[in-house]
């Protein structure tokens, strides 16, 4: 819709999701088990971003567009009232005065209105730290392919090592994006509750070393200044005020975990950009549609804040992790990602629970977490080690199968948490023999 496809062009393609396990941290390789999403060839194939490129590219883009851009410039002072803003601004060492009737903090991590104003952010229970850095010349490394990767290479709009990898472990997930034929970004977003240090370099480091397959392939590699973000995920209880709004990271941030980029911020942009044109058409700012606005996405945050504070605590389980995310891509698929292709006005619309499905996700969500539990007290693994590799099926289909693929989501999951669930009810009647068994043996002693 936006017409950028010559700039996106330049741009690495994304080849799908890999969610990697090794239950046994220092097992051997045959322990390795993966759950992968490969990107089948549709309208919404979505790109590795080179950031420092795209993001000045777009730039020069919305210049030929007709936008007024100011840059490099430093904002020196700005003042607001109740119907427009006065900047401040300083380009080459000379301050010029703005005057703007809306103004929009798009200032990401910086978040200057919250700052501002003293913006008061929702508690949240996720509670994450992420560290990142770039590696050069990465060594090649069998975790980026392997013997039974047919339905991968058949299916697939590029091959595996230009998907983003992650590495599932305890309270914590490792990722690997390859950017370009040189650059690769590694990072790792840990759970603050459960994992603790004093000294970034050393944890990161000694986390690689400690891993087979990262330590193997970042050996002999270059790496770049590590950036740690103390604090990932904040959801602002505030989303605008009078003429002033923020949008994307300034407002909220949850969780990289699952790709999302700029998902929810496209929402939001629809959404912001509707609102502002009907103010310019009425000549007065809505009072009632900006309060949707802001509990529809402030609580769209919320829920996926929550989802992700509870994955944290059995993203190590290869079946446990990789049916809930069957469970929530048969959500995203079904609810936000197909509709789009026959009702594209519906991006205004960001997903979020209601009441019985809320209430259901989180059931089922405790659930995985009951059995991990269970399964750490009983040094217990997943139940799938015999199936290494399954796949998402999530696609953009044509026709009619376009109206069988949410039914096809939905059995999928089913069927996979029907078969954890008859394997921990076995497991459970096999215990309990064994327990009879010895009491019987105790009796006739």
């Amino acid at each position: 819709q936006l017409a950028i496809d010559h700039l996106l062009s330049k741009q690495t393609k994304k080849t799908g999701l890999r969610f990697v396990f090794n239950e046994e941290e220092n097992a051997n390789k045959k322990e390795i088990t993966e759950f992968a999403s490969p990107s089948f060839k549709s309208i919404a194939n979505g790109y590795h971003l080179n950031r420092s490129i795209f993001d000045s590219e777009l730039l020069l883009e919305c210049k030929k567009r007709g936008v007024t851009v100011l840059c490099p410039a430093e904002m020196k002072d700005v003042n607001f009232n109740n119907s427009n803003c006065v900047l401040k601004v300083s380009q080459k060492g000379i301050t010029s005065t703005l005057e703007a009737t809306w103004f929009i903090d798009a200032s990401g991590k910086f978040r200057f209105i919250k700052n501002k104003f003293n913006w008061v952010d929702e508690k949240i229970t996720l509670n994450t730290g992420v560290i990142s850095t770039h590696y050069t010349h990465l060594s090649p490394n069998s975790y980026r392919d392997r013997e039974d990767t047919s339905y991968w290479k058949k299916n697939a709009i590029g091959s595996k090592s230009y998907s983003t990898t992650h590495f599932l472990k305890h309270s914590s997930w490792w990722w690997i994006i390859k950017l370009d034929k040189n650059t690769t970004s590694i990072g790792v977003v840990y759970d603050k509750n459960k994992i603790k240090f004093s000294d970034t370099e050393i944890y990161f480091n000694q986390s690689i070393s400690n891993d087979k397959h990262l330590s193997e392939i970042t050996k002999n590699a270059k790496r770049s200044k590590l950036i740690h973000v103390d604090s990932l995920p904040h959801v602002c209880t505030k989303m605008h005020q009078d003429n002033i709004a923020v949008i994307g990271d300034a407002g909220a941030f949850i969780d990289p975990l699952f790709s999302p980029g700029l998902d929810l911020i496209s929402h939001q942009n629809e959404y912001l950009a509707s609102l502002i044109l009907n103010y310019f058409k009425k000549g007065e700012k809505d009072a009632a549609a900006w309060r949707k606005y802001e509990k529809e996405f402030v609580k769209t945050y919320l829920d996926r804040a929550y989802v992700y504070s509870r994955l944290y605590n059995f993203m190590h389980s290869y079946d446990l992790f990789s049916n809930a995310t069957q469970l929530l891509f048969f959500g995203y698929q079904s609810f936000s990602v197909l509709p789009l292709k026959y009702f594209p006005k519906s991006i205004k619309k960001p997903l979020r629970f209601h009441k019985i499905d809320g209430w259901f996700v989180k059931m089922i969500l405790r659930r995985y977490e009951r059995i991990a539990i269970r399964r750490i007290n009983e040094k217990r693994k997943s139940t799938s080690l015999k199936q290494p590799v399954s796949y998402s099926t999530v696609r953009i289909p044509n026709g009619f199968y376009y109206l069988i693929k949410p039914i096809q989501l939905m059995l999928l999951w089913m069927f996979n948490y029907i078969k954890i669930e008859a394997t921990e009810f076995f497991y459970l009647i096999k215990k309990w023999r064994q327990r009879l068994k010895i009491n019987l043996f105790k009796l006739k002693s």
